[in-house]
């Protein structure tokens, strides 16, 4: 089989793709976001009733939150596409022109 071959613009996308899947598949990362969201779910559900400003803002820090998990989700995503389609053509390539055996 030959080498995946990639353009600058497609290796830098599964870069940024292998980089989020770390970030996602890491525990502690995991666990610190699911411990502000909560933080900000008890300052919502925990304030005075006239604080709202205070719930606005743990609302939009739990909004920014899951934005920024989409987002990693989303370049993993990509990134595994875009090597999937490189595979798909590096097979069919392959395919399309098959190596002999050399003669000794």
């Amino acid at each position: 089989m030959s080498e995946v071959l990639l353009s600058a613009e497609e290796q830098e996308i599964v870069e940024e793709g292998d980089a989020a899947r770390v970030l996602l598949d890491d525990p502690a990362f995991l666990r610190a976001i699911e411990a502000v969201r909560r933080e900000c779910a008890d300052a919502i559900l925990q304030s005075d009733p006239s604080a709202k400003q205070e719930r606005e803002d743990a609302y939009n820090l739990s909004r920014g939150l899951s934005a920024v998990t989409q987002r990693l989700v989303d370049l993993q995503a990509r990134g595994e596409s875009i090597l999937a389609q490189a595979e798909t053509q590096t097979v069919h390539l392959d395919q399309d022109n098959p190596v002999e055996p050399a003669d000794y």
